[in-house]
């Protein structure tokens, strides 16, 4: 069957490129010094001046886990890293309006994106896609959303949930 032999070596044209370029997943966390009640007393800045702090799945809310969800890609729990639907939409949209009026990115792409930022082209959106599909290869939709909540930017300098949570609240 054609569409099985297609498939197929689109699959192994992924695990190729899968092992010729690597995900490059490794994020430089700043450094924290807490209580013995686990509140933060002091952080330090990273090598390149972001204020990056770690946090868990476990520490955030199940309200804001979903808010998340719910306001970034509500159909996170069922695309492979890239919403067909939602790229088709865009397309026609920006098509018609002769302009970029509007996104396709689901919230794994926007962890490829953030993860290794490059100017915003469509072959970058290639990239991301394929970057993407690298990360839902390897982690769960959970760790997915953790690896978001972690390089989210919170304004200026301010990295990561955890770190806003701290700047802005002290909490």
């Amino acid at each position: 069957c054609p569409l099985i032999t297609f498939t197929s070596a689109i699959f192994i044209l992924f695990l190729l490129l899968n092992l010729l370029f690597p995900l490059n997943d490794a994020v430089e966390y700043s450094t924290i010094i807490e209580d013995s009640k686990g509140d933060v007393i002091h952080a330090f800045l990273t090598s390149d001046q972001k204020w990056r702090m770690y946090v868990e799945l476990n520490e955030i809310s199940p309200q804001l886990k979903k808010a998340i969800i719910c306001k970034e890609d509500k159909y996170f729990m069922y695309h492979p890293g890239i919403n067909l639907f939602a790229v088709f939409r865009a397309a026609a949209t920006n098509l018609i309006r002769s302009k970029r009026t509007s996104g396709a990115s689901t919230l794994t792409m926007q962890v490829a994106r953030m993860l290794a930022p490059k100017e915003r082209s469509y072959a970058n959106k290639f990239i991301e896609v394929f970057r993407a599909l690298q990360l839902e290869w390897k982690y769960s939709k959970m760790e997915i959303l953790q690896l978001y909540l972690n390089l989210v930017p919170y304004g200026g300098n301010i990295k990561r949930i955890k770190s806003a949570s701290v700047l802005y609240w002290g909490k």
